[in-house]
């Protein structure tokens, strides 16, 4: 029994070590982004997304698994809001302080629990609602509205948020019919051949020199790599344990912004930070009791 207790322990350790290591590396992805802004949005797209076009086809070859999945309208309409998702998020990096955007990107937990209600007839009480009027409350700190140009950004920013909550829920539907490597790599052929389209009809092509082609090719694997250490990690421990983790990628966000670009975030924008992760952490403490 004890071993059997420990066993599941061990897991769960390894659970939360796994999306730490994923948060670190969507981190990276972010500071890659920032540095890489002189580029077309969709060129980063293109080049994040070739890792995956070329080596998970072949995981799924040698594991006998087919490439077309079971659910395919959803998985379509999933790869398409994690696509707008993943514009929304490159765009806003290359715009705003990047400690802004990582921020508003992790409202997306805040829209699941709304979307879930709305679609999957899950239920919300009243702790859950002031929590998210708690994060809307950062969110609004972060954001700033009012009638200025920069709050386009901010906006943008908030819809990649939305449509991340969206291709979470479809996922909680795909976790039934679908094998984790097949969404994947419908993600990766989605966008990458969607940005390599968009690219072309734009022909705002930019030949990267030799660190810029690094850090894009670096791009693709740590994205891959991220993909699969958030996969292991809500297999080996219950998401309600892990998923608090991903709030990390503020304060990492934070001090790559100040380490590489000496983007010093204000105070508003540190408070409302704050308070989405009080929230973050209220939630997840919901999800444990």
């Amino acid at each position: 029994m004890l071993s059997l207790e420990k066993n599941g322990e061990d897991k769960s350790n390894t659970g939360i070590l796994m999306m730490i290591i994923a948060t670190i590396c969507f981190s990276l992805m972010a500071a890659m982004v920032k540095f890489l802004r002189h580029l077309p949005v969709m060129e980063i797209i293109f080049f994040r997304n070739i890792p995956i076009m070329l080596i998970i086809p072949l995981i799924l070859k040698n594991k006998k698994i087919s490439f077309w999945g079971s659910n395919k309208p959803l998985l379509l309409l999933r790869s398409l809001l994690s696509g707008f998702a993943v514009i929304a998020y490159f765009y806003t990096i290359t715009i705003m302080i990047l400690t802004d955007a990582v921020t508003i990107k992790q409202l997306s937990p805040f829209f699941i629990m709304l979307l879930a209600s709305i679609f999957l007839g899950e239920k919300i009480d009243f702790k859950k609602i002031t929590i998210f009027i708690l994060a809307f409350l950062g969110a609004l700190l972060v954001v700033k509205p009012g009638f200025r140009l920069d709050i386009y950004p901010a906006v943008i920013a908030l819809l990649g948020a939305i449509s991340t909550a969206g291709s979470h829920v479809a996922l909680r539907s795909l976790r039934l019919t679908d094998h984790p490597l097949v969404i994947i790599n419908y993600f990766g052929y989605s966008i990458g051949l969607i940005s390599f389209g968009i690219l072309l009809w734009q022909g705002n092509f930019i030949i990267p020199d030799a660190l810029s082609l690094f850090v894009l090719l670096l791009l693709g694997l740590v994205g891959m790599g991220a993909q699969f250490a958030l996969i292991k990690a809500y297999q080996m421990a219950p998401t309600k344990l892990v998923s608090f983790y991903l709030y990390l990628q503020i304060i990492f966000g934070a001090l790559l912004g100040v380490l590489f670009f000496k983007e010093i975030p204000d105070l508003f924008s540190i408070f409302g930070a704050f308070l989405i992760i009080i929230g973050g952490y209220l939630n997840y403490k919901l999800k444990i009791e």
